[in-house]
């Protein structure tokens, strides 16, 4: 009876897993979400990400190409009106380097997974890529191309490999 049940869930994960990365492929390339929008249906590519497992808030905006670390998207937590623009990246998991030392295999290393969270009215620029650990802060902007691989104040604007604050964001006034 155990080996059954093992058996079902077992086949439940494949199937989970392959539909989480067919949704993948549909979020990242598909331009079903620019047609729906035409009929204001939007945040559909926000939707998709929720089903595999993403943290997403409302009104979140998603541009097309945007890569997410599917196996680990529950790590992922996104909040409201945040903004991520094409063909970033958001990472969750990397090698533990650590244990790497010389004469051993790099393919053998163990996966060190971390959480991503970007807070409330940030803004993730084209092709920035975000490490996993990463906090951005609340209405933090993230610079074209950069590489987010420490955590980003609120309210500021970061740029560069790595990236580096470069403006501190007023209140109007």
């Amino acid at each position: 009876m155990r080996y059954i049940i093992w058996k079902i869930g077992n086949q439940f994960k494949k199937v989970f897993t392959w539909w989480c990365w067919v949704l993948n492929y549909i979020a990242r390339f598909s331009t079903l979400s620019a047609f729906l929008s035409i009929f204001k249906i939007e945040y559909f590519t926000a939707y998709l990400w929720r089903c595999t497992g993403c943290n997403i808030g409302k009104r979140v905006c998603i541009g097309w190409d945007v890569y997410w670390d599917v196996g680990n998207a529950k790590l992922i937590t996104i909040e409201d009106d945040v903004w991520i623009a094409s063909r970033a990246l958001i990472l969750c998991h990397k090698r533990e380097m650590s244990l790497y030392y010389k004469g051993e295999s790099y393919k053998s290393l163990p996966h060190k997974r971390m959480p991503v969270t970007i807070k409330k009215g940030a803004c993730v620029s084209m092709g920035a890529m975000i490490m996993p650990g990463v906090t951005i802060g609340e209405g933090a902007v993230v610079g074209a191309y950069s590489l987010v691989n420490k955590d980003v104040p609120a309210w500021t604007i970061v740029a560069g490999n790595p990236a580096k604050v470069i403006k501190e964001i007023k209140p109007r006034g």
